[in-house]
């Protein structure tokens, strides 16, 4: 199987004022969309059929211009069931079953989409990844980036820690960068730690058929647990590192009424509890991967502090989705190099992992 996964920007519903509706589709992808070589001038486009679940099959041009070095789909949200308005951030899987049809799926909510992610281990953070099961690995990551964590992890026969992992990977990965730039990449880089790990690790178990169906279903369960464990502790990690670099004062998870447990609280547990410890001094972030629906379980899990702020990796959210946030008094924190993927006109409201690393200096220091 062969598959193209991408997070749906705004400028891909159009509503950053782009001249042109269209999914931008990545030139990594592009054997699986024409058999002809990228041309160096013209136009290079196909039409192809699109197939989703539930709805009737319709047609959509794969197209490639050479003056702008553009390569996308058109043609496609005004033959969808979908509100393109509302698709903004959700993840989109072209799968081809011929060189002129593409079965489609379109993962909504945060359960579907960490699902997917999940299960096959990927990495979006470029905001697409290609999967093709015969090698077992999205071509995601720079060859270079995976000859060093061959050598790093060589002769490794467990899989570390969570914490230990994501040390890993920021070991690997030492340029020292933005605070925005190094969170994506080192969680980036983590995904590759880890796909390249269980090649080596399960490479063994999964050369020799298993004895019986329970065995391969006790395996499969094994190894999608161990993903999921990974994924979900990850970007905590790398934010425990970087806040800790910055001498911020916080607890990770902290604790407030109940059992309450916020990802982050700042500056710690003792001071929120301290009823005569000044409110306006109090800060709590939540750290999520995804955030389309999952956003407003962080608004009840710090009463002391009405402006809640939420970090998240999502690529994307729809302009309503946003207007909700900022009625619910709820900042988005989102690496820079993802703010280019929110409607434009919405972007100033977002604030980077640097920002928010000022905001807490000022307020707790």
């Amino acid at each position: 199987m062969v598959a193209f996964f991408v997070f749906i920007s705004a400028n891909d519903v159009g509503i950053n004022g782009a001249h042109q509706e269209g999914i931008y589709l990545n030139k990594k992808a592009w054997n699986l969309f024409f058999d002809e070589p990228i041309p160096p001038t013209g136009i290079l486009d196909k039409q192809v059929k699109i197939h989703i679940n539930d709805w009737k099959p319709f047609e959509s041009r794969i197209v490639y211009y050479s003056s702008k070095k553009e390569f996308r789909i058109t043609q496609f949200w005004t033959n969808t069931p979908f509100e393109k308005s509302e698709a903004v951030g959700t993840l989109l899987v072209f799968i081809p079953v011929s060189p002129q049809d593409y079965n489609v799926y379109l993962f909504n909510t945060d359960d579907e989409m960490e699902e997917f992610i999940d299960t096959f281990s990927l990495s979006l953070l470029n905001n697409f990844a290609i999967y093709r099961k015969e090698k077992g690995q999205e071509i995601a990551v720079e060859q270079t980036l995976e000859d060093i964590i061959g050598q790093v992890i060589e002769g490794m026969g467990n899989f570390p820690t969570t914490t230990e992992m994501s040390k890993l990977a920021r070991s690997i990965y030492r340029k020292k960068m933005t605070p925005d730039k190094n969170l994506l990449k080192w969680v980036e880089t983590e995904y590759t730690v880890f796909r390249m790990l269980e090649e080596r690790i399960y490479k063994d178990q999964l050369s020799k058929p298993f004895r019986d169906i329970e065995s391969l279903i006790e395996f499969a369960n094994m190894a999608l647990n161990r993903r999921k464990s990974r994924a979900g502790k990850s970007l905590e990690n790398h934010l425990n590192y970087i806040f800790a670099s910055a001498n911020l004062p916080f607890e990770n998870p902290g604790r407030t009424e109940g059992n309450k447990k916020p990802d982050f609280l700042f500056p710690s547990t003792k001071e929120y509890q301290n009823n005569h410890y000044p409110e306006n001094k109090l800060i709590m972030l939540g750290a999520k991967t995804t955030c389309k629906d999952r956003w407003r379980q962080v608004l009840n899990e710090a009463n002391r502090i009405p402006h809640k702020h939420l970090l998240t990796l999502q690529q994307g959210i729809s302009k309503n989705q946003m207007d909700e946030m900022n009625e619910e008094n709820l900042t988005l924190v989102v690496p820079k190099p993802l703010h280019r993927y929110y409607p434009k006109e919405y972007q100033d409201r977002l604030w980077t992992v640097e920002q928010f690393i000022q905001y807490a200096k000022v307020k707790c220091l």
